[in-house]
């Protein structure tokens, strides 16, 4: 007789499509851990729970039911404690991850099951939003083959107990458990084989909806996405105290990558520029009040912009310029809500320019909150040049000087006489003065001159170091000009910090300017990977004319005004390790998929459209061809060769044919044996007893015992031992001739 495996058990497939559910939770809370900036603490405690009753699942059985009412009262003062200290977002997706605990660990009822479903997918959609990670995606594509499962395994099992799924008493069924091992061997690989079909199907189709599905930009129709969840702990903000960048450099995550198409030289040495500081107050910089309100006042819209700039475009749709070169970047969550620039350009493309504020006076483009998902937006026309053109103060919007001017506490630090602003200690203005007049030697310099002496006065009395430590205050309590009156070592704050109050003590308007400098370059996808480590403060002094001109004073930058060296981008020397290979699959998820847009559909149509065209010309080219060969070798005179080869593969043919009579199984069956389950002699005996049940004949009474002798052989075939039975093709032979 054929083997056949046992079916799972009622209690065995409720256990099963209970691991199954777990599983899919856990995946769902590992989500949050791409999260760097919200509390993991609910994730973490579900992961070690879901754990726990894997793998000790005959004490999670015991647990009594006051427990888990116990656990649902919990949730709302937990849930009330998150919205009163945190804001919208991590408060909901604490919510959300609770209730994931609850219903992965208690569910029974159809109902329940479909709760933990949308729980869980509810969970990876905000998490992936907030991400768009490589790492979200791959989540997502293995919770869709679990949820599959899981509701696969959920409707077998409630038409295996009769519709009675819900009655199951749990703690019987745990009770039973010999391991999952066990279970896993009892499982049917054809359900397994089913389960990937079905999954495959679902890849394919949710292809092809993601290529031809019309775009929605959900952040504009569903104000949800619009909240802030929590700043980072490595962000640029509106200010700057000493130490903070340096802070920031220990971090040696990725910042932003920035793709680069079109453009066939590069900066050997990038700065990306996040926004300038003119405000200063015993060693800290900030934004001036004034154009901190413009900014937060929405002052200064995209659609103004030609008030400032005559020759930049601010647009959500990219231009149809094929010869400019075009610089994508893609921020991570909490950098900054500033977005990094490269040196000036002739266009911004973003998709939402209702978010976007710009700081023309400070060259900066701001969004309102730091954003907590990635951001990307795209840089055409980039000029490498060091300038940056400079703005006057008195084309602010009349609307916000008029409120300005109206507020005496703006009255004293407001632009542009923040540019000079000095420490208010008498003593360290008077140190500053003196500290000018030996770079000068009192002699009348220009902008770029003195730069350039202070930038080598400072390398030459202190070195760089990521730590310091300042004496104590001796008569001048400004930080800053305590360390230059030191020779002590200092990191790049320093420099920068002393080389603007140096230039405004000599009249000099100037700013510090925090961003990231450098880059490595990804030699797998091309592009480059800023990282937190490259976080970088340096100066801009206006040249007193039209323009503000780049300074780096740390030692081993260039000098200002010095050229801006640039590279072929094919000779950059990248990074290549196992590391920067993972970067690239990210980068090649922001290109491919999270950047797939309306435009892209139409390019991928069009290119499908011109494939299968290509594709049906080879085709017709193809037949019409061999078409005019079979008809020229036909009517082309019969020669001996030709005469030969047709007798040859007529002779081929038959013995061909001939032998598959010979065989058992026909081809077609040989081939489709290896994919199907069973002896294919007994399956094919099966399919033959069932043409004699449906057909009958009128024979003679010899040929009747005949022909039941056939069905008997076709019986022992198919039920009967291998060594009774007859030689199987005389017998499907013999079947033929009585059928």
């Amino acid at each position: 007789m054929e083997r056949r495996l046992p079916k799972l058990s009622v209690n065995a497939l409720y256990r099963l499509k209970w691991l199954v559910g777990a599983l899919m939770a856990f995946v769902s809370m590992t989500a949050l851990l791409n999260l760097g900036s919200l509390s993991r603490v609910p994730a973490l405690i579900g992961i070690a729970a879901i754990w726990a009753c894997i793998f000790f699942p005959k004490q999670y059985s015991s647990t009594p039911p006051i427990v888990w009412k116990a656990f649902a009262f919990i949730i709302v003062p937990l849930v009330s404690i998150d919205v009163l200290a945190r804001e919208t977002i991590p408060a909901l997706l604490n919510l959300n991850t609770w209730l994931v605990i609850y219903r992965a660990l208690n569910h029974q009822k159809r109902r329940e099951e479909m709760q933990l479903v949308l729980l869980c997918l509810f969970l990876l959609v905000m998490t992936g939003m907030l991400t768009a990670s490589l790492v979200s995606g791959l989540q997502l594509l293995f919770f869709s083959g679990l949820a599959i499962g899981f509701l696969t395994a959920g409707t077998i099992l409630d038409s295996r107990s009769g519709g009675r799924s819900e009655e199951i008493d749990a703690y019987n069924a745990w009770q039973k458990h010999e391991g999952w091992f066990h279970l896993a061997r009892s499982s049917r690989y054809r359900n397994l084989a089913i389960g990937s079909a079905m999954f495959t199907a679902l890849i394919g189709i949710a292809g092809v909806a993601f290529l031809f599905i019309p775009r929605v930009d959900i952040q504009n129709k569903v104000n949800l996405f619009n909240m802030k969840a929590t700043s980072s702990q490595t962000g640029f903000s509106e200010s700057l105290n000493l130490g903070e960048v340096t802070n920031i450099k220990n971090d040696t995550r990725v910042a932003l990558r920035v793709d680069v198409s079109g453009e066939q030289m590069v900066p050997a040495t990038p700065y990306w520029r996040i926004v300038a500081l003119d405000s200063y107050n015993n060693g800290s910089f900030s934004i001036s009040p004034n154009l901190k309100e413009s900014l937060n006042n929405r002052g200064t819209t995209p659609y103004m912009a030609v008030r400032y700039w005559s020759d930049l475009l601010f647009s959500d749709m990219p231009s149809r310029d094929e010869t400019r070169d075009r610089w994508t970047f893609f921020v991570e969550p909490g950098v900054s809500k500033f977005l990094p620039v490269l040196g000036s350009f002739k266009q911004f493309t973003f998709a939402n320019l209702n978010e976007l504020s710009i700081g023309p006076q400070l060259h900066a483009f701001s969004l309102r909150e730091t954003p907590s998902k990635m951001v990307s937006y795209q840089l055409e026309g980039v000029d490498f040049k060091s300038n940056i053109p400079d703005v006057p103060a008195d084309r602010f919007n009349e609307t916000i000087m008029r409120r300005i001017s109206q507020t005496e506490e703006f009255t004293s630090y407001s632009y542009p006489e923040s540019l000079l602003g000095l420490p208010n200690d008498k003593a360290a203005k008077e140190y500053l003065d003196i500290i000018v007049q030996k770079i000068t030697g009192g002699v009348p310099m220009d902008a770029v001159a003195f730069a350039t002496r202070a930038t080598q006065y400072l390398s030459e009395s202190h070195n760089y170091s990521m730590s310091v430590n300042l004496p104590e205050a001796s008569g001048i309590n400004d930080p800053v000009v305590r360390w230059l009156q030191s020779d002590l070592d200092g990191h790049c704050e320093f420099f920068a910090s002393s080389l603007i109050l140096l230039s405004r003590a000599a009249g000099f308007p100037s700013r510090v300017v925090i961003g990231y400098k450098g880059g490595a370059w990804n030699a797998f996808e091309k592009y480059y990977m800023v990282r937190n480590s490259d976080a970088h403060a340096w100066c801009e002094v206006f040249d007193g004319k039209d323009s503000w001109f780049r300074v780096d004073p740390t030692p081993g930058s260039d000098l200002p005004m010095a050229p801006q060296t640039t590279v072929p981008i094919e000779a950059q020397m990248g990074e290549s390790d196992t590391l920067a290979y993972f970067d690239s699959l990210r980068m090649l998820w922001y290109r491919r998929i999270v950047n797939f847009d309306e435009q892209a559909q139409k390019e991928v149509a069009i290119l499908m459209k011109d494939f299968f065209l290509a594709y049906i010309q080879v085709a017709e080219e193809w037949v019409i061809s061999t078409a005019n060969e079979v008809y020229s070798w036909i009517v082309a005179p019969w020669s001996t060769k030709k005469f030969i080869n047709s007798m040859s593969s007529l002779v081929v043919a038959i013995l061909v044919l001939l032998f598959q009579r010979k065989l058992v199984l026909n081809y077609r069956e040989l081939f489709l044996a290896t994919f199907r389950r069973g002896d294919p002699i007994r399956r094919k005996a099966s399919k033959v007893l069932k043409k004699y049940e449906t057909k009958h004949r009128d024979l003679t009474d010899d040929a009747k015992g005949k022909r039941e002798s056939v069905i008997q052989e076709l019986k022992r075939l198919r039920f009967g031992r291998r060594d009774s039975w007859s030689n199987p093709r005389i017998v499907f032979k013999e079947a033929r001739r009585w059928l």
